[in-house]
């Protein structure tokens, strides 16, 4: 009780002398007392974890860093969707269903979702991840990219996890794998009591990329899936054989990248593989 008084103390006397300022409006606030949480489950009647609803694992992961007015503007994806690629319609009446682009051509993923619409607030975030240096939103980021796995797959549904890799020189000009840092502590996450999921395997350097590549962020569809084919290898093949792989990136946005990596990973012998990433364009 004294080591708890004592804290919220020295955050109080923290926060008066150094108040934070949200990362895409830049303004000053104060964080919501709700939201000093540690762990983000809690146990439910029966005395199993209780995995919280993206919605309440953003306002508890990300309320340090964004301030109210910024974090009620992160969109979530939510149903109707498309039942591959997870893209939200635009009408928000109906059931889950197939796009026309999953219709016209056959993905080689099994499903691909993510937590967030890749709006404005969150590109402001991932960029501040990405490219500004603030690597301490991993920590938040991965929480919420582990809700949304939770939320989407079942348990044990899942053998490896993988991220999306960089070229070594790329890796070495930023200095990290942005989607690597999204998943590295998850074993951690859930061991804390975040969630009852077996243990998570995940291996970073099984998937790796062969060769550089243009950004893809500056070329059209058809442009990425050339741009991007036949850029990725295996390091270690026997790594993925006949299992369950989870692709991990930071934004889906037409697919082309982790289509070529899933359909690398399924020729050498994986079972099935899925994506999920942080954000997904519409």
């Amino acid at each position: 009780m004294i080591s708890h008084l004592l804290n919220r103390l020295y955050q109080t006397i923290q926060e008066a002398v150094f108040p934070p300022k949200c990362l895409v409006c830049t303004t000053f606030f104060r964080i919501p007392d709700q939201s000093r949480k540690g762990l983000c489950a809690g146990s439910g009647p029966d005395g199993h974890v209780r995995l919280l609803s993206v919605q309440d694992q953003l306002e508890i992961s990300l309320a340090a860093y964004l301030c109210p007015d910024c974090l009620a503007e992160l969109v979530r994806v939510e149903s109707p969707l498309c039942i591959c690629c997870g893209i939200p319609f635009k009408s928000r009446q109906g059931q889950d269903h197939y796009c026309g682009a999953c219709t016209a051509s056959v993905k080689k993923f099994g499903i691909a979702r993510a937590p967030l619409v890749y709006d404005r607030t969150i590109t402001e975030v991932i960029h501040c991840f990405k490219y500004r240096g603030k690597i301490q939103l991993a920590r938040p980021l991965g929480e919420l990219l582990l809700t949304a796995f939770m939320f989407f797959w079942d348990k044990g549904s899942i053998d490896i996890v993988l991220p999306v890799p960089l070229h070594p020189g790329r890796f070495r000009r930023r200095g990290f794998n942005q989607a690597y840092l999204l998943i590295r502590n998850w074993p951690d996450i859930a061991a804390s009591g975040f969630c009852d999921f077996p243990p998570i395997r995940i291996e970073r350097d099984v998937l790796i990329r062969k060769f550089p590549t243009a950004p893809q962020t500056a070329l059209g569809r058809a442009q990425r899936a050339v741009n991007i084919k036949n850029a990725f290898d295996l390091k270690r093949e026997e790594a993925i054989v006949d299992k369950r792989v989870l692709l991990i990136d930071d934004v889906y946005t037409t697919g082309a990248t982790v289509n070529e990596c899933c359909r690398l990973l399924l020729s050498r012998g994986a079972h099935r593989v899925d994506v999920l990433t942080l954000a997904r364009a519409i």
